[in-house]
């Protein structure tokens, strides 16, 4: 397939940068941030006004765990970054330029360094979002805050929140369950991303984009109460409906609450971080096999796709 001699990793480098000062001139960046964030700011308001209305304070990164240890809210985040995995791979002349310069290997491996870098930045940004948004009436200290308890309150309202006080509160800090669903989305964002490079790859950007939306629209379908609904089964079944979609679904394994910690059949947040490396390293491995015959545009007197 390619020659391991052929591997410099400069020139990965070099592919790497390109893409990033690629996207950093892209309005579709600038957009995509700005979604993300409104998307942080809803999802932050209600967390937010409880704990100013009962005067109660707030642990700095509670409510990055009440927002995203929710599979919708991971669902949402994703969504508002397509637009920027719709530049992601390019396949213009500058590219096929660019691997005429380093190779095909080379310009693979800068590619999902590429999907790497967006990916953990992306749930960086996220992450910084919800900091930004509390820390007017927030502390730093590793313990749960006087909010999380009354969160306990106000099931109606709170029902993520809830679940992660019930399942959490007494197993584990705040600082782990954030780095817990900090990794989580960041697995799941660089799944997408992977997902729309290797498909773009052999199919095309376009079939590539609706491949990740396919995917975003099952993962939505496969919830537990969703799925019932779908197959119309008894309420009776929840509780395996709920381990079913928990092992199906890569959005269930991105959801903090829908994982064992202790007490039932759902996957361990290892066995989800093996899961989600395993298909990432199969989906590499495929984009290097498919990388020999990618369709490149070429614009200005004809339009049609060149092979290169």
């Amino acid at each position: 397939m390619f020659d391991i001699i052929e591997f410099n990793l400069k020139s990965v480098y070099q592919c790497l940068l390109w893409n990033l000062r690629m996207l950093r001139k892209n309005p579709r960046l600038i957009m995509s941030l700005i979604m993300g964030f409104l998307i942080c700011f809803l999802l932050t308001e209600k967390t937010i006004s409880l704990s100013r209305e009962f005067l109660t304070d707030i642990q700095i990164f509670e409510p990055f765990i009440w927002c995203f240890a929710d599979s919708d809210s991971i669902l949402f985040a994703s969504l508002a970054l397509i637009l920027l995995l719709s530049e992601i791979p390019r396949l213009d002349a500058p590219a096929a330029y660019l691997i005429f310069r380093t190779n095909r290997l080379n310009w693979l491996l800068g590619q999902v360094f590429t999907a790497i870098v967006v990916s953990i930045g992306y749930t960086t940004f996220l992450f910084i979002s919800t900091i930004l948004l509390t820390a007017g009436n927030a502390f730093i200290t590793d313990k749960w805050s006087e909010t999380a308890t009354l969160l306990s309150f106000s099931p109606s309202e709170f029902e993520v929140a809830l679940t992660v006080v019930r399942k959490t509160i007494k197993l584990t800090t705040p600082y782990a369950s954030t780095a817990n669903i900090y990794l989580l989305m960041a697995h799941y964002t660089l799944l997408l991303t992977m997902i729309n490079l290797t498909i773009s790859l052999r199919f095309g950007k376009k079939v590539g984009m609706f491949s990740i939306l396919l995917l975003s629209l099952l993962s939505y379908l496969l919830t537990p109460d969703r799925f019932i609904v779908w197959l119309q089964l008894d309420r009776s079944m929840y509780y395996r409906a709920n381990i079913i979609t928990a092992w199906l679904s890569p959005l269930q394994h991105a959801t903090y609450i829908m994982h064992n910690f202790g007490y039932d059949r759902l996957p361990t947040i290892g066995q989800t971080h093996l899961l989600f490396g395993g298909v990432n390293l199969i989906l590499i491995a495929v984009s290097l096999a498919w990388s020999k015959n990618v369709s490149f545009i070429f614009t200005g007197g004809n339009s049609n796709e060149s092979r290169c």
